[in-house]
């Protein structure tokens, strides 16, 4: 649990803490007038870690006064997060407020760290499309003390506002659509469970699917990838080691990319698709449709999970009840001639 302080810290105590003046501080502060280097990281030093937040900036979010808005993002380079920043410059521009964007890596350790800078840089509120949520991250969070909507993964049982994708419900129609075109044996290639989302709740999608036909859920048709490049070839390699009737005659991939780097292998070893291997992945990304046969996949409003997640940022700014809501996105399938 995070331990709460009893008594608010002042200026005056970062003061005392970093052994300078209380101008000094209200300098750095406001970054007015000249400090020392060593002086100035020294201040900072503290202000990070006592998590010393100005009334000041109090005063700026209830008149409304600051225009910036913290967005964490954990790849720059994704059709799905290009998707959403749009989603999110599109509510928020009108309205006067400016991004700074966080790209993490998918790292949590960063994301975290963007939390500290955010609120160091007095945002008005965090969109945060999310890697996965734990312990720390939520404590980052609650040490921040600023508007949260979370995006992509659900922490609303946490006490964070969230976007969601219907993530189990799609996994599960995609894969009901490869069984309905005959196919028993499918592959599935997905990701680390700690993506709760994308690799637990697809996952648990396609085994749904499998179970309601009454069909055993088999563990060597299941491969657990990374998003790096050429992960989905391998994971193709791997289950194009079985032979005959334990083979599988298609392959579910939880992205696009993945599902993109599967129908290269199967390219690389002569099996056309569909005719010998039917291919899916989710996302709906521009590869989909631009490779051939053109990728079936499940389409997701990636821009307007975006825009729907600034307005639940600027709301929670205007509330007052520090009320929790989770929004589930709609979405479709889009049948292409890869399955």
């Amino acid at each position: 649990m995070v331990s709460i302080p009893q008594k608010r810290i002042t200026i005056r105590d970062i003061a005392a803490l970093a052994g300078v003046s209380t101008s000094t501080v209200s300098r750095v502060l406001n970054n007015s007038g000249y400090v020392k280097v060593e002086v100035r990281e020294r201040i900072e030093a503290v202000i990070s870690e006592t998590h010393y937040t100005p009334s000041e900036l109090a005063k700026q979010l209830k008149s409304h006064r600051s225009g910036l808005i913290g967005v964490i993002i954990p790849k720059i380079n994704s059709y799905t997060t290009s998707e959403i920043v749009a989603g999110i410059s599109s509510t928020l521009e009108p309205l006067g407020y400016q991004m700074l964007l966080a790209n993490t890596a998918n790292s949590v350790d960063e994301e975290e760290a963007a939390y500290d800078l955010f609120r160091r840089q007095r945002v008005a509120g965090v969109l945060h499309s999310a890697t996965t949520v734990n312990d720390n991250l939520i404590r980052a969070i609650r040490e921040a003390g600023l508007p949260v909507v979370m995006i992509g993964q659900d922490a609303s049982h946490l006490g964070v506002t969230s976007v969601i994708q219907n993530e189990r419900a799609a996994a599960r129609q995609l894969t009901e659509h490869l069984l309905s075109r005959g196919h028993s044996r499918i592959g599935l290639v997905t990701v680390s469970e700690e993506d709760i989302q994308v690799g637990g709740e697809r996952t648990a999608g396609y085994v749904e699917a499998l179970q309601a036909r009454g069909l055993a859920v088999d563990p060597e048709l299941m491969v657990r990838a990374s998003f790096r490049t050429g992960a989905g070839e391998e994971a193709a390699e791997r289950l194009l080691r079985a032979k005959g009737s334990a083979r599988c005659t298609a392959i579910l991939a939880v992205t696009d990319r993945l599902a993109v780097g599967v129908m290269a292998c199967l390219h690389d070893h002569g099996i056309r698709v569909p005719d010998e291997m039917a291919v899916a992945g989710m996302g709906d990304s521009d590869m989909a449709w631009m490779v051939r046969p053109a990728l079936s996949t499940v389409h997701y409003d990636y821009a307007g999970t975006g825009a729907e997640a600034a307005r639940l940022m600027l709301g929670i700014r205007e509330s007052k009840d520090g009320a929790t809501s989770r929004t589930v996105m709609p979405y479709r399938l889009a049948l292409r001639r890869s399955t």
